[in-house]
C-alpha cells in the first residue's frame, strides 16, 4: 500500500485541494454581496465581515469535499497509469490490491473530515454566524439610539414609538407617538432632543425639549365628528424606556441545523420517539460521510473505464453522475427509517453498499486497472 500511496497521495491532494479552493471562492462570491449589506447596514467593519464569511467555509468544503476528492484520485491514478508508474510499483512487487486499499484509507480519512465538518463543525459555525449578526444588529440599533440617527430612523419601546423626522443637513427633530387614550398627550414634536443613558440597570430617557404636544379632546355626548386634538407646548418633557425592550432578543436555542450530531444519534438510536424531525439531519451528515470513501472507490472504477474503448471518454462524468446518484438514493433511504434498530440496520446497509459495490468492480477489474489501456 505504501509504495502506490507515495505515488499518488501527493499529486491527488493537489488537485482536491484546488478543487475545493475554486469552489470556496465561487460560493463565498456569491454569498459576499448578502453578507456585505449585512455588515453595511449594521455598521460593522471588514473584520466582521472577513469572519462572516469564513463560517460560511466549512459547509461549502463538506459539500464539494466528494467531487474533489473523485477528480482528484481520477486525476493522479490516471496520470500514474499512462505513464507507466503503477506497472512499475507492481513489477517491483506491490500487489494491485495496495492501491485500492491506499485509496480507500485516503477516503475514509475524508470520510471522517466530512463527519466533523457536516456533523460538528458547520452547525457550530451556523450558530457562531446568527450569534454575530445578532451582536451586529444590538450594537447598530444602541448606536443609532445613542446619537441622532438619519430622517426616518424608527424605534419602539413599550408602545410608544419614537420617528426621526428631521432634514437632511440639519438637526433632526424627534416625533413621538403613544397609545391611543394616553393622557395628558398622544402626539409629540421634538425640536430638540438627546438619549440619556443606559443606566447600569438598562435604563434611559428620551429628554425632549422645544416639545409641541398634541392631545385628544373628549367628545360631547353624540357626536359624529372626527376626535379632534388638543394643541399644548411644553419645554421640556422626559419619556423613560429600557433598553431591553428596544434591542431585540437572541434566542440561544440551537436549531435543527445548529445542533451538533452526535447527542441525536444517541436519542435515535436508544428509540426516542420526537426525533421524526432529527432523522433528516442525520441521514444527511450520515450519507455525506459514507460518499466521501465511496468517491474514492469510485473514481478507481473510472480510471479502469478510461481503458475501455466504449466508455473512455464518459468514464468521468459517468463517475459524477454515479456520486450523485448514491448521495440522494442514501439521503432518501436513511430520511424515511425510523429510529433504533430500523435506523442503524439501514445505516449498516447502506455502508456496505457504499464500500462493498465499488471494491466488487474492483476485484473484477484485477490488473487491468493498472495497465496502460490503448489510446
Amino acid at each position: 500500500m505504501r509504495p502506490y500511496l507515495r505515488l499518488v497521495l501527493r499529486p491527488t491532494l493537489v488537485t482536491a485541494l484546488a478543487i475545493l479552493a475554486l469552489v470556496e471562492i465561487v460560493f463565498l462570491a456569491e454569498q459576499f454581496t448578502g453578507l456585505l449589506n449585512t455588515v453595511v447596514s449594521t455598521g460593522g467593519t471588514w473584520l466582521d465581515l472577513v469572519l462572516l464569511l469564513s463560517w460560511e467555509m466549512p459547509g461549502i468544503l463538506d459539500l464539494a469535499l466528494p467531487a474533489a476528492l473523485l477528480v482528484g484520485v481520477n486525476a493522479a491514478v490516471g496520470r500514474a497509469r499512462r505513464d507507466g508508474e503503477l506497472v512499475v510499483v507492481a513489477a517491483a512487487g506491490a500487489p494491485v490490491r495496495g492501491l485500492v486499499a491506499g485509496v480507500a484509507v485516503v477516503g475514509l480519512v475524508g470520510g471522517v473530515l466530512s463527519f466533523l465538518m457536516a456533523g460538528i463543525i458547520t452547525p457550530a459555525s451556523s450558530y457562531a454566524q446568527r450569534v454575530a449578526v445578532h451582536s451586529l444588529t444590538v450594537q447598530s440599533i444602541g448606536n443609532q439610539i445613542s446619537s441622532p440617527g438619519e430622517s426616518g430612523t424608527t424605534f419602539v419601546a413599550n408602545g410608544v414609538d419614537f420617528v426621526a423626522t428631521g432634514a437632511e443637513g440639519g438637526p433632526p427633530s424627534l416625533m413621538v407617538r403613544r397609545e391611543a387614550g394616553s393622557t395628558p398627550w398622544r402626539y409629540a414634536f421634538a425640536g430638540d432632543w438627546e438619549v440619556l443613558g443606559p443606566d447600569p440597570e438598562g435604563d434611559a430617557t428620551f429628554r425632549l425639549g422645544q416639545v409641541t404636544a398634541f392631545g385628544d379632546l373628549p367628545r360631547l355626548r353624540g357626536e359624529e365628528a372626527e376626535a379632534r386634538l388638543n394643541r399644548m407646548a411644553a419645554g421640556t418633557v422626559n419619556v423613560g424606556f429600557a433598553m431591553v425592550d428596544v434591542l431585540p432578543v437572541l434566542d440561544q436555542d440551537r436549531r435543527s441545523d445548529e445542533r451538533t450530531v452526535l447527542p441525536l444519534l444517541g436519542a435515535m438510536f436508544r428509540g426516542v420517539e420526537d426525533t421524526t424531525g432529527d432523522t433528516r439531519r442525520v441521514a444527511q451528515v450520515w450519507a455525506r460521510a459514507l460518499l466521501v470513501p465511496a468517491a474514492a472507490l469510485i473514481a478507481l472504477l473510472a480510471v479502469w473505464g478510461g481503458t475501455q474503448r466504449r466508455i473512455r471518454a464518459a468514464s468521468l462524468p459517468l463517475a459524477l453522475v454515479s456520486l450523485v446518484l448514491f448521495d440522494l438514493v442514501c439521503r432518501a433511504a436513511l430520511g424515511a427509517a425510523g429510529s433504533g434498530l430500523t435506523l442503524s440496520g439501514m445505516a449498516a446497509a447502506i455502508a456496505l453498499g457504499a464500500i462493498g459495490v465499488p471494491l466488487i468492480g474492483l476485484a473484477f477489474a484485477g490488473e487491468a486497472l493498472i495497465r496502460p489501456g490503448r489510446e
